[in-house]
């Protein structure tokens, strides 16, 4: 019996390696002799630096960046062997895992430090740019790492705009002509639009801090620069599908650089021929942080049930949290969903255990799964 481990990285918590071998260890606690082959995977975030690391020839470059609320850290990004080419990701700079709970603020939060990491690869040679751009701490539609690159984002009276998506209500005139020329692929883990009830702030908001308070304003931010987009460039980027991913930041980026949003699970799936891997399988396990209604709109464990269905293949998905509205994820290929909580817990807890917790309910649904097998 062979079985594929193929999860998404727990936010805050473990690494997609981690999660991937402490499921793998409860399996095999229960069959020793079962075939367990771990894929540590992403959807175009986190983790995507393992995978590719994994895959290709090529280094890890580490470079002097700020993080979103700009202090000053290190961060990686991968640099291809043989091609003038570049992934970086996003959440190393500007995500909500180097900022502390109580210190994220999303009206100041800034993917400048983003930024940073792509001028360094275009000046070390880079003519190519595959940006993940999962797990971010800001909702600034980008404007930190178009500032960073060149570009100048002023009010009515032609004072530059302070970072953070709090301040792109003044927004009155967009620079961008300083801006090198090079190919930017944007990898997007969500199809949610810009603006509105499934927007970026609406939707993502609140786990980056955003009040409802600050909800308006914010919302407002990001209406006022799609609208001065549209008048510099004629192209209108509200309703485009993946828009609103982290903070709006694939809205700036399509609109201004021309960017081209593309699924990051797609893309990765394909380099790493995640579909043979699928077919090889005779059980798929897939494991994400959170599962709820959202995750329809483009997280791993849909793009994974995707291909089992194509391939009839049972697949089982552990979270560390499971929310409402999951119907729908059932009829795509998913065939059970199991949280690995064991009670009541706060998300200290619940973080700070998840390895142990992940390992137990892999072992609780393998013995589940086997004897239904044999009966």
């Amino acid at each position: 019996m062979q079985i594929l481990v193929v999860p998404d990285s727990f936010k805050e918590s473990l690494s997609a390696r981690e999660v991937a071998q402490a499921i793998s260890n409860g399996i095999q606690s229960v069959n020793s002799e079962v075939i367990v082959k771990q894929l540590p995977f992403s959807d175009g975030g986190e983790g995507a630096l393992d995978l590719l690391q994994n895959l290709f020839d090529g280094d890890l470059v580490i470079t002097s960046t700020i993080d979103a609320m700009g202090r000053s850290i290190k961060a990686p990004y991968f640099r291809f062997a043989n091609r003038k080419t570049a992934w970086i990701e996003l959440s190393q700079a500007s995500g909500l895992a180097q900022i502390e709970p109580k210190q994220r603020n999303p009206m100041m939060a800034s993917t400048y430090g983003t930024g940073l990491q792509i001028r360094h690869a275009l000046d070390a040679g880079a003519e190519e740019i595959y940006l993940g751009i999962g797990g971010s701490a800001t909702n600034d539609g980008g404007t930190g790492i178009l500032s960073a690159l060149g570009g100048l984002f002023s009010d009515a009276e032609g004072e530059m705009l302070l970072p953070g998506g709090g301040f792109l209500t003044e927004l009155d005139h967009i620079d961008v002509e300083a801006i090198p020329q090079f190919q930017l692929k944007v990898a997007c883990d969500v199809t949610n639009p810009l603006l509105g009830v499934q927007g970026a702030t609406a939707v993502y908001g609140p786990q980056k801090g955003v009040t409802p308070e600050m909800q308006p304003q914010l919302e407002a931010g990001l209406a006022n620069f799609s609208k001065h987009i549209e008048l510099l460039t004629q192209k209108s980027v509200a309703e485009i599908p993946g828009a609103g991913a982290a903070g709006g930041c694939a809205a700036g980026l399509h609109g201004l650089l021309g960017a081209e949003l593309i699924s990051g699970f797609e893309l990765l799936a394909e380099l790493s021929n995640l579909e043979s891997e699928i077919k090889e399988a005779d059980l798929v396990i897939t494991a994400e942080g959170r599962v709820d209604g959202q995750s329809i709109e483009g997280k791993l464990p849909v793009g994974v049930a995707k291909l089992t269905q194509k391939h009839n293949k049972p697949l089982i998905v552990l979270t560390g949290s499971m929310g409402e509205h999951l119907d729908p994820l059932y009829s795509l290929g998913i065939n059970s969903i199991f949280s690995i909580q064991k009670g009541p817990c706060t998300l200290e807890e619940s973080i700070n255990n998840a390895s142990a917790l992940l390992t137990s309910t892999a072992e609780r649904v393998f013995r589940l799964y086997q004897t239904a097998r044999k009966s």
